[in-house]
């Protein structure tokens, strides 16, 4: 009896040691860590996520990341973008007066001085965006550093290489009016112009602002990316794993390239709900970023059947690189909304061949990740991602003498990645490479993970013969 009992239970304990010892493997497989250098001696810390730990975390809303001791415990920490403010700040647009500033009579160049004055002192708040408004022929560059003051008397440099664009161009019209200003409080702003240089030509100026700022985290930009592949017609990009497409750069290999350019995308559906959750996921934390306040990270993915759709449209733009008399130019930033993606696709009209006789390398950017640790003895401390889902806890929780508004902690730690392992590859295979996302990084203990593995399927083996030779001689 106790021989059938032991059959009956055999194979129950030889899957359990088998599930075991996968999960252990596949775990050890996924995980991946990376020291932290602390700047100061606080309690609590400040760490942004780098793109490349993004790119290799199991889920898309960083879940799995947490801080871990030098005993390997998880200290308390919360996501630094849980403002906990009950409701988003209202912006506000409004125009204000603008003034032809005087030109100092020692200047060998008039147009070095003077330039526009705005009074900015019935704007209540934090200043996001200047829009200045010019005549409707305007044709040129305008180059003008945009300068800050309290007093009239003192100048600060907010942007020293500001530029007004408005052109026509191969049938198109090319403006750029708009500057983004960060949460600036000011009472006065200069457009000075730069050497050789008039002032622009404004007829109008408007600002947007909020009472409540809350400063957006420091925006991270990928190396440069190469299209993995293209035709006569598009190229294609694959995007970094789990980043939230909030920005973009042409980087146009030829001068003097301009073409209309259609932008399609493939959504990350992959992350839309939590493998480890039975319910839809909830994002663990929220970006506070410039664009109108909105969570970027967590934009709702496509419904199921656009879905079904592998290209949606994203965006129409103009790629511009041009060498004019009035100075060089660039297509600006693309703001895109801050959806996960997977693959853009690049489209102009005319095709690949108006954007230059090589294709376009392209750089993507995202507000940086930030959490806040309890830094918990033992030091030192390391990141870790890549497991189960952790438990960030709220700021209010974290921090429970915190006030909302109240700045976050002064003490920063910073992330220490190893460096890349030299790729020995031909060419080709190096471009593919660079343009995959970063595999995960495989610790050492995987190896013996599959060693206990496979012993305790040996030893299994030879418990069952042990048992079953005595069972044939009976």
């Amino acid at each position: 009896m106790r021989l059938d009992r032991l059959f009956k239970t055999m194979p129950c304990l030889l899957a359990g040691l088998t599930a075991s010892a996968l999960a252990g493997a596949l775990a050890g497989a996924l995980a991946g860590e990376a020291p932290l250098v602390l700047q100061g001696t606080a309690a609590y810390h400040g760490v942004r996520i780098p793109l490349a730990v993004q790119a290799q975390t199991r889920w898309a809303d960083l879940s799995d990341v947490q801080v871990l001791n030098a005993r390997g415990e998880p200290v308390p920490y919360a996501w630094a973008d849980e403002t906990g403010e009950p409701t988003a700040p209202q912006e506000q647009r409004q125009a204000v007066p603008f003034f032809k500033a005087p030109v100092a009579a020692s200047a060998v160049d008039a147009a070095q001085q003077g330039g526009w004055i705005l009074d900015l002192r019935e704007v209540k708040g934090a200043v996001l965006t200047l829009d200045l408004t010019v005549r409707p022929d305007t044709h040129g560059i305008y180059s003008f550093v945009l300068e800050r003051s309290d007093d009239l008397q003192q100048w600060q440099t907010v942007q020293s290489a500001a530029q007004l664009l408005s052109l026509q161009q191969q049938g198109l019209r090319l403006e750029h009016t708009s500057f983004e200003l960060d949460g600036l409080r000011t009472r006065y702003l200069r457009l000075r112009p730069l050497p050789g240089n008039q002032p622009p030509p404004i007829t109008g100026a408007q600002v947007s602002s909020v009472t409540r700022y809350t400063p957006a985290p420091a925006m991270q930009w990928s190396d440069a990316i190469a299209p993995t592949q293209c035709t006569a017609q598009y190229c294609d990009y694959t995007l970094p794993r789990h980043l939230p497409l909030e920005r973009l750069q042409w980087q146009l290999a030829d001068a003097n390239t301009l073409a209309p350019v259609e932008l399609l995308a493939q959504y990350d559906t992959s992350d839309t709900s939590d493998a480890h959750s039975p319910t839809p996921s909830t994002p663990h934390h929220r970006h506070p970023v410039r664009d109108h306040f909105k969570g970027l990270r967590h934009k709702t993915a496509p419904s199921p059947a656009e879905a079904n759709t592998p290209w949606q449209p994203l965006q129409h733009s103009t790629a511009y690189w041009l060498r004019l008399p009035e100075g060089e130019v660039r297509s600006p930033e693309l703001a895109l909304g801050g959806a996960l993606l997977t693959q853009l696709r690049v489209q102009p009209a005319g095709g690949m061949v108006q954007l230059g006789a090589k294709p376009p390398t392209i750089r993507v950017g995202a507000h940086a990740a930030s959490l806040v640790f309890l830094a918990r003895e033992p030091a030192p401390y390391r990141l870790a991602w890549g497991g189960e889902a952790g438990k960030a806890l709220s700021l209010a929780q974290l921090m429970p003498k915190r006030q909302v508004g109240d700045p976050l902690p002064g003490d920063t730690a910073t992330v220490t990645l190893a460096p890349p392992a030299p790729l020995v590859a031909s060419a080709p295979q190096a471009s593919a490479a660079a343009n995959a996302a970063p595999e995960a990084p495989v610790p050492s203990r995987k190896f013996w993970l599959w060693g206990v593995l496979l012993a305790a399927l040996a030893l299994m083996g030879f418990m069952a013969l042990s048992l079953l030779r005595p069972a044939a001689k009976g």
